[in-house]
């Protein structure tokens, strides 16, 4: 597949196009170009311009054609759900899509979402600011201090879960001097303490539970959008004043 993009700098109007791309002009309007075709010219865009795209499509049927298509020249394509709109109980919210939503925010955050496909439904429903989202972001480093009690706190206001084990996304364990967070929904971190402090952070696969490369420090992110901007005392005093 690689060598279906690597002869399209030999049309002129393509070369045009990437140049127009880099220098920034836009809009650029595309037109005839098949299915096939416009996956082509979607990685070509980011294989020639180094750039991050993003294809928004109609439905999510087309979408997830569009992921498969594209996973013929890119292993890594992220998805950004819609949200879905209960009106009769949020417990029955589906998690998946809650952590593929957020998983895909927090990988566009850190810079590392090349190709995110959406929908336009998505792209329409409003979301929390970056920069409330990600105020209280958390990093743990080998060797530093750790209070227990602030991190348990820290993980929950993050929207993680406590569980006995963990098993898949949002969720984190403690036991001992040994605490697993999920990262995604097959990777995790797991923090091994000596007293106060950080001995150790390593990767581990969710699923087998065993503990992969070493890392001198990890970023916890949030683990779902609804996140509380102020804190707890803050929300209830304005609630309280408003009642008087």
């Amino acid at each position: 597949m690689q060598e279906i993009v690597k002869i399209l700098p030999n049309f002129k109007k393509f070369n045009s196009y990437i140049d127009d791309v880099k220098s920034g002009v836009s809009p650029i309007m595309l037109s005839g170009l098949t299915d096939s075709g416009k996956v082509h010219f979607a990685y070509s865009t980011h294989f020639y311009t180094e750039k991050p795209i993003c294809i928004i499509t109609y439905n999510e049927v087309q979408a997830k054609k569009l992921i498969a298509d594209l996973s013929y020249f890119h292993d890594e394509i992220d998805y950004f759900p819609r949200r879905e709109i209960l009106t009769y109980d949020y417990l029955a919210e589906s998690t998946g899509i809650r952590n593929k939503r957020i998983s895909c925010l927090n990988r566009i955050h850190d810079k590392k979402a090349k190709i995110v496909v959406t929908t336009i439904e998505a792209v329409m429903q409003k979301i929390i600011t970056e920069q409330s989202l990600y105020k209280e972001t958390l990093t743990l480093r080998s060797g530093s201090s750790l209070q227990l009690e602030e991190v348990k706190e820290k993980f929950i206001s993050l929207g993680y879960e406590r569980v006995e084990l963990v098993e898949s996304g949002s969720q984190f364990s403690i036991r001992g001097g040994i605490i697993d967070i999920a990262l995604s929904e097959t990777q995790g971190a797991r923090i091994e303490l000596w007293g106060d402090e950080i001995d150790s952070i390593r990767h581990f696969d969710i699923l087998s539970q065993r503990s992969t490369e070493k890392l001198e420090k990890i970023k916890i992110y949030p683990a779902t959008e609804f996140v509380l901007e102020d804190t707890l005392e803050e929300i209830t005093q304005r609630i309280v004043g408003a009642r008087r």
